[in-house]
Order: structure tokens, then sequence, then C-alpha cells
């Protein structure tokens, strides 16, 4: 007996007999059981059902679903229907969340749909063209152009999110060398966003990861570069993408000139809300090109620059661009596995007794000792901070003393003074 899908597997649990209940003497010679769902095993089945699944054998052909007489019709198909059709018929035909969902288990072994707003379609959409963009050569894309318009133009409705792992970069030029030949740089670039962002007009997110995860060709440090042609172009296509508020682009070799050329597209998109750096290589160059951008964009509410090894120097950037804005919408602000040091500290005092609006503030594991953990209390300390609620992460600092000293009761005292203020450590 066929259980269509619409009906919940927990309902079907629940009329199911316990092995208990089949013991029990009333049990045994029961002949009628709706609760069995192999009754028709050995039936001949409906002329209906062999109609369908003739229709199933053949919809490569004849892709029929809409035109079903009614909707128990369609599901017996959405449930019978081969996961391996052409793309190009299944996805503007098939709505049914049913067919894509056992589509992704037969593709992929983990898929998480709350990670794509609980649709199994956009789930299949969004993996389907990041794979297809994980593995599209750089150095081919102009021939395969046309492929890759097609392949967006079917999914555009569906993208939301893009996350890509990792790029393929152009291929190394070899060419046979002669002693007057001068060496010429290895400018490595890749498939290029300006084109591609713009074709989805619901992209939200973007994750990118400049780099090669699988290395069939052997290791080459040119596999984790990326040029400067391909920041400006990433950056077009963020400026033509109005609906984009997060943008993560980390563990990559993200520098000052190519995080000014980024920026240079993202500062007219006003709708970016989260910017994810982490893990990178601005320094305190790149820190002036995020610090200018603050001054100017004022809708950013989070902000990563984790383990970006910057410096006073770079916080004092960050700061002055963040107090220069007229208004800022900034509630978090990552600053983690950065060596502040105590001018960094300094810079970051003056942000807490500026800014209005931060919420949260990590400067964990940023080699602070015990003269910046004082500096940082006196400031909490002193009245001057007008921030409704702040959760400040200062873990894995040195703020130890080498000798017990009036500083440590004081800091113990302003600690109690920050807990009753509402402020979270």
């Amino acid at each position: 007996m066929r259980i269509p899908h619409t009906i919940s597997k927990n309902v079907v649990a629940a009329y199911r007999c316990s092995p208990e209940t089949l013991l029990l003497p009333e049990e045994q010679g029961r002949t009628l059981r709706a609760e069995d769902a192999s009754w028709d095993d050995d039936l001949i089945p409906d002329l209906k059902i062999l109609a369908l699944r003739t229709i199933v054998s053949t919809w490569k052909d004849n892709p029929i679903l809409e035109d079903l007489p009614t909707c128990v019709d369609r599901d017996v198909l959405l449930e019978t229907l081969p996961t391996d059709l052409p793309f190009e018929l299944t996805i503007p035909r098939i709505e049914g969340e049913f067919y894509w969902e056992r589509a992704a288990k037969d593709r992929w072994e983990y898929n998480n749909p709350s990670e794509h707003g609980n649709s199994w379609r956009r789930l299949y959409c969004e993996r389907h063209l990041a794979e297809y963009l994980e593995t599209l050569p750089a150095s081919y894309f102009e021939s395969q152009r046309e492929e890759c318009e097609k392949l967006m133009a079917l999914v555009k409705n569906h993208i939301h999110v893009i996350r890509l792992r990792s790029l393929v970069p152009t291929k190394k030029q070899i060419k046979q060398a002669e002693e007057n030949d001068e060496l010429e740089e290895d400018i490595v670039h890749h498939i290029p966003m300006a084109v591609i962002l713009p074709q989805f007009p619901n992209l939200t997110e973007i994750y990118l990861n400049f780099g090669m995860i699988y290395m069939n060709d052997g290791f080459e440090w040119r596999d984790f570069k990326f040029s400067l042609e391909d920041c400006l172009s990433l950056g077009e296509g963020i400026k033509a993408s109005p609906k984009l508020k997060k943008f993560s682009l980390t563990r990559s070799n993200l520098d000052q000139p190519r995080v000014a050329a980024i920026l240079q597209g993202m500062i007219s998109n006003d709708n970016i809300e989260e910017l994810d750096l982490s893990h990178c290589k601005l320094m305190d160059n790149g820190a002036y090109a995020v610090g200018e951008f603050l001054s100017s964009h004022q809708k950013l509410k989070i902000l990563h620059l984790a383990n970006n090894n910057i410096g006073p120097n770079g916080v004092a950037g960050i700061v002055y661009g963040l107090i220069k804005a007229s208004s800022t919408a900034l509630k978090h602000l990552d600053f983690r596995l950065n060596p502040l040091q105590i001018e960094g500290t300094h810079h970051i005092c003056a942000l807490l007794i500026r800014n209005k609006t931060l919420e949260t503030l990590n400067i964990s594991g940023c080699e602070l000792g015990p003269e910046e953990g004082i500096a940082l209390a006196d400031v909490l300390s002193s009245g001057c901070v007008e921030l409704e609620t702040l959760s400040l992460d200062v873990s894995n600092n040195n703020f130890g003393f080498t000798e017990i000293t009036n500083e440590q009761e004081k800091i113990k005292s302003i600690l109690k003074v920050q807990h009753s203020s509402g402020l979270v450590y």
C-alpha cells in the first residue's frame, strides 16, 4: 500500500501496532489489518498507476506535471520520478519540495535545509550552482560563458546565498625561456564576479574563499593567490547586488590594495550590514582602508577583523573612521587575535567613550597585559561610557600581576561596578 509523502511519518508511526500489541490474543485472529502497508503487494496495480508509470518512463521526452488531472496523480509522479533527470527540465517545471528533497539526498550525503531558508528546492539550486562555480576553470571561462549564463538564468530566482569554498585559478603560462626574456610575474586570475553576481536579484549573502581544496594537479602556492583585478571585479559584483547584506572573505591573502579594491565597489551598496574579513593579511594599511570605508558607510552593523596582524596604527584608523562618521550603526566589533598593545588599547578606550551603539566587543587574544587591563578598567569605571549594554570578551590575555598591588583590588571593585551596570564579560 502506497503511503503518500503528504502524510507525516509520525502519523503513520502512531497508527502502527506495537510488537506487544500484536501478541495479544485479540490480535491473533484478526483478518482485516488497515495498518498493514503490504496488503496489496501481490495485487495487480490500478490502470491509473500503470499509466503514471508510463508517464514517468517517458517524462524526459514528454515532461508533464501540472497537466495531470488530480493532485494525487501529481504526488505519485513526484514520488516516482528519477532524480537524475536533466536539470534544465526539472527546475522550471517541478516546484514540489518532496522531489527536491529526494534529489538532494540522492546526490549529497549531508543536507541542512535550515541553511537554505528551509527550502529543499533552494538548497539544491544553491549547492548545484556552488559546485559548478567551484570547478569552473578561469582559463576557459569565456569559452564556457554561454553555458554558465544558461545555468544562472535557470536558478537566479532561487539563489539567496552563495558559498564558494574554493575557486580554480588560471593556469600557469608556460613558454620557452630565452636568454633575453625578462621574468614575467605570474598573475593569478579567477572567474569574474562582476559577470556572475549581478545575475541573482535575490542574493543576500556571499561566503568566499580564494584557494583550492583538492590538489589534483599537485600543490602550488599560486593556487591560493588572487589578483587585484579579481578584487575589482568582486567589488563591481557587490555594487550590482542591491539586496546583499552579508559579505565574507576569510582565510586569504587579502591585503591593503585588494581590500581597497573590494571596498571601492562595496561603498556604493548601502544594504551591507555584516562584513567578515577574518584570518587575512590586512595589517595596519588594510585597516586604514577599512576605517575609511566605515567613515562613509553608515549601515554596517557587524565587523569581523580577527587575526589580521592589525597593530596600534591600524586600530587607530578604524576607530578614527567610526568616530569620523556622522552616524554609525555598528553593534558588533571583533578584533580578536590582533596585537593591539597599549597604544591600541588606548584607541579602544576612546571608542568606548565616544561610541553609543556598540553592543559586542571582542579583544580576546590581543596580547594585552596588566597595563592594558588597568586602562580598560579605568575607562569602564569612569562613568564616561554611555553604552546601554556591552558584551566585552577579554579572554586569553595576560592581565596577571607579578606583585600584589592596590591595582588588583581596584580592578576587583571595578568589575563589581561593571557587573552591576549591566556589562557582560
